[in-house]
């Protein structure tokens, strides 16, 4: 056979190594083997036989290894380089002798003497991989840096970057997962997200960020993995990162997406037998069984584990088998058997923590022993003319220092292990309670939005329905028709919330099913882009449908659940867009994808909110507004869009946001086939509830319409809920006159041009909301004396009081009693003691001016008996002649200040002056001028109210 003719089959069998030719092949060098008489063919067959056998027997390959070698030393430098090679991948990846060092520095002098810079890269790569196997670090970031510079140099870039996953994964083992992170990001950058080897990327970069514990976005890179597994129908490898996505979910909590992706995890393991992989997702599944309270189903995926591992020999996971199956005990009240399952725990524990000391004190004890023997063939190369005597006496030396420096290092392993436990123990201590603050808050907010979003409609439903059971009609008139159909339809919206709760739960858990219908995609869009236009012409939006796809264009989908994804985004892009705004429906066909974009013209997502904005019930912590919703339909969106086969992803700036989804598609998909589905009666109900919502306000009533009297007082109501509004000014319209406004902004707009003499206000509103119109009224002098009702779903206890003290009149609940409401109105417009025309009656002088002379004698009485320590507002009352609780109300609506906070304000101003005509010479004297007892808090609190040191005032 001759030369060429070797190395073309050689090249061939390399090109199409399938596992079912590699026996063949294998037989196929070995036969040319025996015929080739050309020791540099020769060289070459026992090069790529060593290579063929490096995974399968370690042994043979460095049998052919070191024949060629023996063959090339001295005749082909180049063929030296690369068998040399060879022999230290081999050795690297079945970790014998040094992990092939040695050869692999032989072989990178060779490089370096040739000047041969693919091969020198190589070199360099293998050199980085050998060190990080022996656990070198140092030494494997060095010569992989050497690597992705030469890489980059030569403009071999698809090739740098997967050296840079290398060095990621170095520092990942290193634990700093941050430096890790920025070399898989450099990798992915070169590569592209769309390449094959980018999804081993997203893994990495997953399990990193789970080191960091910044587990929403391990999450978002795992499911990038999971897309790219999918093309490559890796099933091993999808249950690793199904597991890795499930512990995500366990570490913030949410065990029911925890066990859906562990469960997965281990359906998938479980197809390849029960080896002892399978442990890792049973272990998962028991863990969260417990927290769910499931301890039966725990124990059943604990017990597999346990019987896995110990079929198998794995100490340490039994161990770990064995601490769950005693917790779960214990929890069934089985306190014998979880007694003695931990106590075999324990045992367990001890024994592989013992094999862990000693394992890395052999591998301290076998690195010292690499890299004495490094120094030694050094030393044999370098110093050939040393005498043996000499020889021996270093040798004696370097061992004697090298059994002191392996005991210091195992020493030194073991009190640095213990520090890395204590500290990470501390760390986990800390997150875990920054974790519980921020799931605390996350919930607070969205149970406070859904109670909004739920009891709005209640409160119109028993409302409406309440008023209808008044009437004593046989036939219901027209108002009352009204207010029933009032009621029904918040009803319905509250059903349809409800509705949109259970799909997410349901996809989430893999219940729904679609039933696929080819469809003509282009009119079909058209069609459910029309059915908003009458939404968009109440807010003067302008809705367009552009389409550069054909009118057959056909898509195999859903089209009941399809009508909910348009459905959820063209409803969002109109409430979200102002009035004159755009909003854009744009479909386009790109090759074998078929593309839908949804654009307005609204403010926009902020930068930091955009990754999470998928992500079920999330909320950003700027919502506070009666749009922000409770996180549930662009969660439902991206479960049903992936449900079809489909990706979505948003973008968004300052003039608007963009939705774009993508669905695969051919183009000759049974287009004789193809419906154009009608609209469901279902999203078409929605669609006419919602629009609703988006209605023209109604305008302010004009004062003295529909009044009983034309000195009747005036109300006005502050809600952002039309309906709302509108029912709260029918039950108040017989007896008052109502004015409206739908946020603070425009009520003090109203206050501007009307005397108001009572006001009835939501929280939660656009622009300005209930707490800050409270603020804004009760910091003007003119608008502070109008007093505030409260109306909202949000009233928990620290609210409630926080609004009494900002000086609201009272706080009533949403579903309210209209009659409860109607008395607490009627008492309090009836005080009318502090009013100015009452005043004027009584006194010949103005509130104002009352006011004054009121804050006068209570000053005058506090100072008299300035170092009284004693004095209360009991004293003030019987000076004042008054109620106690009457002179409480009177200080704090004239002041602003409860009694005692009046009375110590007034000490406080009194020693001041005091100080500045006066000798004080102690802290005790000062104290006891203003009837201070508890002198040792004196000087504290006399800091927080001045701002400097009272020690700094005796020395001036």
């Amino acid at each position: 056979m001759s030369k060429k003719s070797i190395l073309i089959l050689i090249a061939c069998l390399i090109a199409f190594n399938i596992d079912a030719q590699l026996k063949s092949f294998l037989d196929s060098l070995k036969n040319d083997l025996q015929t080739v008489a050309d020791d540099s063919l020769k060289m070459r067959l026992y090069d790529e036989l060593a290579w063929t056998y490096k995974r399968i027997d370690a042994d043979t390959a460095l049998m052919y290894g070191k024949a060629g070698l023996q063959l090339a030393e001295g005749n082909d430098l180049v063929l030296e380089g690369i068998i040399l090679a060879t022999i230290g991948v081999t050795k690297t990846q079945n970790g014998i002798d040094d992990f092939g060092i040695t050869e692999l520095k032989r072989a990178l002098e060779i490089s370096q003497q040739l000047d041969i810079k693919g091969r020198l890269a190589s070199n360099y790569t293998n050199l980085g991989n050998a060190f990080e196997n022996l656990g070198r670090y140092d030494s494997a970031i060095y010569y992989t840096t050497k690597a992705i510079e030469l890489k980059l140099a030569i403009g071999d870039s698809t090739s740098a970057a997967g050296t840079m996953g290398n060095l990621g994964l170095v520092y990942h083992n290193m634990n700093n997962p941050e430096k890790a992170m920025a070399y898989f990001e450099s990798a992915l950058e070169i590569l592209g997200e769309g390449s094959r080897r980018s999804r081993g990327i997203f893994n990495n970069m997953g399990i990193t960020l789970m080191k960091l514990e910044d587990y929403p976005k391990a999450r978002l890179y795992l499911r990038k993995a999971i897309r790219g597994l999918q093309e490559a129908e890796n099933e091993r490898n999808f249950a690793i990162t199904y597991g890795n996505i499930g512990e995500t979910f366990y570490h913030e909590a949410n065990y029911d997406s925890a066990r859906y992706y562990a469960t997965k995890a281990f359906t998938l393991k479980r197809k390849f037998g029960e080896n002892l992989s399978l442990t890792y997702p049973a272990i998962s599944l028991a863990k969260i069984h417990v927290e769910l309270g499931a301890y039966e189903k725990a124990k059943e995926y604990a017990q597999l584990a346990y019987d896995i591992s110990n079929q198998f020999s794995s100490l340490e996971r039994q161990a770990e088998a064995m601490w769950y199956l005693g917790k779960i005990e214990a929890n069934l009240g089985n306190f014998e058997e979880a007694a003695q399952l931990l106590f075999d725990y324990s045992l367990a524990y001890e024994e592989v923590h013992d094999k862990e000391i000693v394992r890395a004190a052999e591998e301290a004890e076998a690195k010292f022993q690499n890299e004495l023997k490094e120094k030694e063939n050094q030393l044999l190369r370098d110093e050939a003319s040393i005498q043996a005597q000499q020889i021996r006496f270093q040798n004696t030396v370097i061992i004697s220092i090298g059994v002191v420096i392996v005991l210091l290092v195992v020493i030194a392993i073991l009190l640095k292990k213990q520090l890395q436990e204590r500290k990470k123990l501390l760390s986990q201590i800390k997150t875990q309670s920054a974790k519980l603050k921020e799931l605390d808050q996350a919930k607070s907010r969205f149970f406070a939005n859904i109670s909004h979003d739920l009891r709005s409609p209640l409160t119109l439903i028993l409302g409406t329905l309440d008023k209808i059971t008044e009437r004593d009609y046989e036939i219901l008139d027209k108002e009352s028709k009204e207010l029933l159909d009032l009621g029904v339809k918040n009803g319905k919206r509250l059903l349809y919330l409800a509705d949109e709760i259970m799909d997410l739960t349901r996809l989430e858990e893999g219940k729904v099913s679609l039933e696929l219908q080819y469809v003509k995609i282009v009119p079909y869009l058209r069609l459910l882009t029309k059915m908003f236009s009458s939404a968009a012409d109440i807010k003067s939006i302008e809705l367009r449908f552009s389409s550069r796809a054909e009118d057959e264009t056909t898509l195999q989908i859903d089209p009941h659940q399809f009508e909910k994804i348009i459905y959820n985004l063209l409803s969002n892009a109109i409430k979200f867009t102002p009035e004159n705004g755009k909003v854009d429906v744009q479909l386009t066909t790109k090759e074998s994808l078929l593309e839908i974009s949804i654009s307005d013209t609204g403010s926009g997502i902020p930068d930091e909110n955009l990754e999470f904005i998928f992500d079920r019930y999330y909320q950003s912590t700027e919502s506070n507004t009666s749009q922000a919703g409770v996180g549930i339909g662009l969660a439902l969106v991206k479960e049903l869009v992936e449900l079809h086969g489909g990706t979505i992803k948003a973008t968004s700036g300052s003039d608007g946001s963009v939705f774009t989804i993508q669905f695969s598609f051919k183009k000759d998909d049974w287009v004789s086939k193809a419906i154009i589905p009608e609209r469901s009666l279902d999203v078409v109900t929605r669609n006419s509830l919602w629009m609703d919502l988006q209605e023209e306000k109604e305008r302010l009533q004009i004062p003295g319409i529909h009044t009983p009297k034309e000195d009747a007082k005036a109300v006005l109501i502050v809600e952002d809920h039309r309906e709302l509004r509108s029912y709260l000014k029918s039950i108040l319209n017989p007896d008052f006159r109502v004015f409206l406004a739908a946020n603070g902004t425009s009520a003090l707009d109203v206050l501007q041009t009307e005397k108001i003499d009572l006001i009835i206000t939501d929280l939660m509103m656009p622009y300005m909301d209930g707490f800050e119109l409270v603020d804004h009224l009760k910091k003007d002098k003119t608008l502070k004396k109008i007093p505030v009702v409260v109306v909202s779903a949000r009233t928990d206890k620290k609210e409630k009081l926080d609004l009494i003290a900002k000086g609201a009149e009272d706080v009533i609940s949403k579903p309210f009693d209209k009659e409860e409401l109607m008395l607490k109105i009627q008492n309090i417009l009836e005080r009318d003691w502090d009013s100015n025309q009452t005043l004027s009656k009584l006194y010949n002088e103005t509130a104002e001016v009352f006011e004054k002379n009121i804050m006068h004698r209570l000053e005058k009485l506090i100072i008299k008996r300035i170092d009284d320590p004693h004095l209360s507002v009991l004293d003030l009352a019987d000076e004042m002649a008054a109620s106690e609780r009457k002179v409480y109300r009177m200080i704090k609506k004239i002041s602003g200040l409860t009694p005692y906070e009046l009375i110590k304000e007034v000490r406080w101003q009194y020693l001041e002056n005091y100080l500045q005509n006066n000798d004080v010479r102690t802290a005790t004297e000062a104290a006891q001028i203003i009837g201070m007892t508890n002198v040792s808090s004196f000087a504290s609190q006399y800091e927080k109210r001045f701002g400097h040191d009272f020690k700094t005032v005796l020395e001036e």
